[in-house]
C-alpha cells in the first residue's frame, strides 16, 4: 500500500496543476487569472486520472522520439454536442498536430477521427445519440510517431435526432435568416440579416457568405456579435455544412467543391490532392459527402467526394435497358451516401421523376410508382417525398380546359437507408409546382415544405408519420434547413 501510495504521490508531482496543489498543501485555496485550484486530494488524484487515462504506468511511460500524452484531457457536453478540451504533453518530442477520435462513430464524418493543427487545444463532435455513452480519445503526433492516447467519455443527455434540439431554419422575404421554435410553434426569430446562400450548424451557429462571396461571417447561436471567420474566397452557389460544422462549397474560379474545417484550419480542396472540378449537378451531404451528377441522355458519371476526401467515379446505367436518361435538375444526398436526383421529361410533360442511386450502385433505381406534384426532403436515415393525388401534363396547363386536377397532397412516401418503403397518408396542403422545391425533415422524421402559392400557400409542418400538416406560417420562406 505504501509502495502505491509513493507511485501515485510521484504521477502527482509529474503533472503541473498538481504540483500546484502539493506546494500549497491540503485545504488551500489560490486564484490564478479565471481558475480557482482547491488543494483536495481527491480531487488532485482525480485530475491526474482524467489527465493520463485509465492505465496510469502504461501512459506514464513515453519516448523523447514521439511526444508524451496530453494533459487536462475533459470532455462537456449539453445535450447532442461534446467539446473536448485538453494541454499539451509535458514530455517528449515537438507536437506537430493531433489525432482525435469519437468512438461510436455513426454519423461523425471521416470515420469519426479529426486531424488538427498542433496549436489546437479543443474540438468540437455533434449529432450524438441520447443515451449513448461515446469515447474520445486523444494523441498527439510528432514527425516520428504519435504519442500515448488519453480516453475521456461522454453520455449525451439529448441529441439531433431529438426534436426539441433541432431548430428549422429559413430566408424570410426580406433575404434573412430567422430561426423557428423547435416545438415547432410560435414566431420565428432574426438571426442574420442579408442571409442569401447561408448554412447552419448542428450546435445552432449560423454562417453567411458576404454579398461578394469573398468571406463567410459566423452568427454564433448564443447571439453573441458575428465574426468573419475567413476571407480570400471565391463562393458559387452558397454554403452547406455537415453535422460536425465543417463548411463547404463551389470555388467560382476553379469548380472546385472547397472545405472550411470546424478546427480553424485554412480552407481546401474538399478531395484528397489537388481536387476534382465539379461538372453537372452538386450536392452535399449531412455526414460531409459531396456528389455530382453529369452526363447525357445516354451517358452519365456520378462522382463522390468521401469526408475523408476519397474520389470515387462511377459510370451509371438507366434502371430498364434502352431507357434514356432525361434531364437532370436536381440532386440530394440521402441516408448512408445514398444519391438521390431528378430526371426532368421531355417534351410537354414537364414531369420530374426521382431515382435513387444507391451507394456503390451503378444502376438507378426509380423511386415513384405513380405521376404526382412532388416535394422531397431528406434526413440521415430516409428519404421523404410528398405526392399529390393527381397529376397532369403540363401542355394541358395551357388548354381552353385546363388542369384540373385534384393537387392535394396524397400521401408521403418514405424511403429508409435500407431501402424498405412504406406511403404514409397526409392531409391538408396542395402542391401547384411541377419544378422540384426541396423541404427539410428532422431526425425524427418531421418535414416542412413550404407552398408557393395556390389554396394552401406558406410554410407547413408535416408530422412524423404524416397525417394533418401544421402551418406554422402564411408568408414564404425559402432554403429550409434543419438542425
Amino acid at each position: 500500500m505504501r509502495d502505491a501510495a509513493s507511485g501515485l504521490l510521484g504521477v502527482l508531482r509529474a503533472v503541473p496543476e498538481c504540483q500546484h496543489v502539493l506546494s500549497r498543501g491540503v485545504g488551500a485555496t489560490e486564484r490564478v487569472g479565471d481558475t480557482v485550484y482547491k488543494a483536495v486530494l481527491t480531487a488532485a488524484v482525480a485530475a491526474v486520472l482524467i489527465a493520463v487515462g485509465v492505465a496510469l504506468p502504461a501512459q506514464a511511460v513515453t519516448h523523447s522520439s514521439t511526444p508524451g500524452a496530453p494533459t487536462v484531457v475533459r470532455v462537456t457536453g449539453t445535450g447532442g454536442d461534446a467539446d473536448l478540451t485538453w494541454r499539451a504533453p509535458s514530455s517528449g518530442a515537438k507536437v506537430t498536430g493531433w489525432r482525435v477520435q469519437i468512438t461510436p462513430a455513426e454519423q461523425q464524418p471521416d470515420q469519426g477521427v479529426d486531424r488538427l493543427r498542433a496549436s489546437a487545444r479543443s474540438d468540437h463532435f455533434g449529432a450524438l445519440t441520447t443515451r449513448t455513452t461515446y469515447s474520445f480519445t486523444v494523441q498527439a503526433t510528432g514527425s516520428r510517431g504519435t504519442g500515448p492516447a488519453v480516453t475521456v467519455r461522454y453520455t449525451a443527455t439529448g441529441a439531433t435526432s431529438d426534436p426539441t434540439t433541432q431548430s428549422l431554419y429559413a430566408l424570410d422575404a426580406s433575404g434573412s435568416v430567422v430561426r423557428f421554435p423547435s416545438s415547432g410553434t410560435g414566431p420565428a426569430t432574426t438571426v442574420a440579416p442579408n442571409g442569401a446562400g447561408y448554412a447552419a450548424d448542428d450546435r445552432g451557429d449560423v454562417f453567411v457568405p458576404a454579398p461578394d462571396s469573398t468571406s463567410i461571417t459566423m452568427y454564433p447561436v448564443g447571439g453573441g456579435a458575428p465574426k468573419t471567420i475567413a476571407t480570400g474566397l471565391h463562393i458559387r452557389g452558397g454554403l452547406s455544412a455537415d453535422v460536425a460544422g465543417n463548411l463547404y462549397w463551389v470555388d467560382s474560379t476553379t469548380s472546385i467543391p472547397m472545405k472550411l474545417p470546424v478546427t480553424g484550419a485554412p480552407a481546401r480542396s474538399a478531395a484528397a490532392g489537388a481536387g476534382t472540378p465539379a461538372r453537372g449537378v452538386i450536392a452535399f451531404g449531412r455526414d460531409g459527402t459531396v456528389a455530382t451528377l453529369e452526363g447525357t441522355t445516354t451517358a452519365r458519371t456520378a462522382t463522390t467526394i468521401a469526408p475523408n476526401g476519397v474520389v470515387t467515379t462511377r459510370s451509371l446505367t438507366p434502371a430498364a435497358e434502352g431507357t434514356p436518361f432525361n434531364r437532370l435538375t436536381q440532386l440530394i444526398v440521402g441516408p448512408q451516401g445514398d444519391l438521390y436526383f431528378t430526371d426532368t421529361s421531355g417534351g410537354g410533360a414537364g414531369y420530374q421523376a426521382w431515382n435513387e442511386l444507391p451507394a456503390g450502385a451503378t444502376t438507378t433505381t426509380p423511386v415513384d410508382d405513380r405521376f404526382a406534384f412532388e416535394l422531397v426532403a431528406a434526413n440521415s436515415t430516409s428519404f421523404f417525398l410528398l405526392r399529390s393525388a393527381q397529376w397532369c401534363a403540363a401542355i394541358s396547363e395551357g388548354s381552353p380546359n385546363g388542369c384540373n386536377i385534384d393537387r392535394a397532397v396524397h400521401d408521403m412516401l418514405v424511403r429508409d437507408a435500407d431501402e424498405m418503403t412504406r406511403a404514409v397518408s397526409v392531409s391538408g396542403v396542395q402542391l401547384t409546382t411541377r419544378f422540384p422545391f426541396p423541404g427539410a425533415a428532422a431526425e425524427d422524421g418531421v418535414v416542412y415544405v413550404d407552398i408557393a402559392d395556390g389554396a394552401t400557400p406558406g410554410l407547413w409542418r408535416i408530422p412524423a408519420g404524416g397525417g394533418a400538416a401544421q402551418q406554422l406560417s402564411t408568408a414564404q420562406f425559402t432554403r429550409l434547413t434543419v438542425m
